[in-house]
């Protein structure tokens, strides 16, 4: 056993720093007066300088290692986010094929193409009405190209409601689809 001016001899050190010392955890208790045992200080130190050398070379790296980390870790989570997107496409796709839902874009081509064909067949209508019927009043006739005009006017100027879709819905991506 040693006293704490011994124990700061034996190490080169300062009895400052054995008091310092004494304050962290781990350190071996003094029993007393003259109470310090020299052997388990030593093993102490050892164990903390082991430690700080694990340590550091864990830990010691240099600023542009840091970076090349960051930079690592940056491709890596766009990589993760291109797979989700790339998932998420793909789920589309196969809604789409599973005709549960539609782009936006196919719908108002469908719809143009029904308008066109529902507009062929009005005009078509009062010619065959007129083979069908030969002695039809004039005021039938005008009656009928009323109706054909206005309905045709009214199918070639319908458009979808888009107020309640965004930009980005429109281009891509689930939210621009329609169940159908």
């Amino acid at each position: 056993m040693a006293t704490q001016k011994e124990v700061a001899a034996y190490f080169s050190v300062e009895d400052r720093t054995i008091r310092n010392w004494s304050k962290i955890t781990g350190f071996p208790a003094s029993k007393g007066r003259g109470g310090y045992c020299i052997q388990s200080i030593s093993r102490w130190l050892a164990t903390v300088a082991m430690s700080k050398v694990s340590s550091t070379q864990t830990t010691s790296s240099t600023p542009l290692e840091d970076e090349e980390k960051k930079l690592k870790l940056a491709e890596k989570r766009l990589k993760i986010r291109r797979q989700e997107v790339d998932i998420k496409h793909k789920e589309f796709d196969l809604s789409i094929k599973e005709q549960r839902s539609a782009p936006i874009e196919i719908i108002t081509r469908t719809l143009e193409l029904s308008s066109v064909a529902a507009s062929s067949n009005l005009k078509a209508l009062l010619p065959r009405i007129k083979r069908a019927w030969h002695d039809i009043p004039p005021e039938a006739i005008e009656e009928i190209n009323k109706v054909i005009a206005t309905t045709c006017n009214e199918v070639a100027n319908f458009e979808p409601d888009l107020s309640s879709y965004t930009a980005s819905d429109l281009l891509s991506g689930e939210e621009g689809a329609e169940s159908v």
